[in-house]
């Protein structure tokens, strides 16, 4: 196993992941969706990366042809993005909570 070419397919995949988000946060923008369907779409998508962060597991696990980097790289994606939405979630749980401790 080549460490340099795994590293440089790493570095491409990260490079293609950050413009389709970058892509994605465009779309977002230009829709006007309430808060409700943005939060929604992100906990799908947060699922959505925690399904495939499994699938990649599982076909490891059976010999599958995949790789040990992949499966890695799928499993902290998910991690991060279940970490972000957790955080998230914590905040505005706090800003409510301010809110509602507000005089008018």
């Amino acid at each position: 196993m080549n460490i340099n070419n795994s590293f440089e397919q790493s570095q491409i995949r990260f490079d293609k992941n950050f413009n389709t988000l970058n892509e994605n946060k465009k779309s977002v923008q230009a829709t006007n969706s309430s808060f409700g369907e943005t939060l929604k779409n992100c906990i799908d998508d947060v699922n959505s990366k925690q399904i495939e962060a499994d699938k990649y597991t599982n076909a490891f696990v059976r010999g599958d042809n995949v790789n040990i980097d992949e499966v890695m790289i799928k499993g902290e994606e998910a991690s991060l993005s279940l970490q972000f939405l957790a955080k998230t979630r914590d905040q505005l749980v706090e800003a409510y909570k301010e809110l509602t401790r507000m005089q008018l």
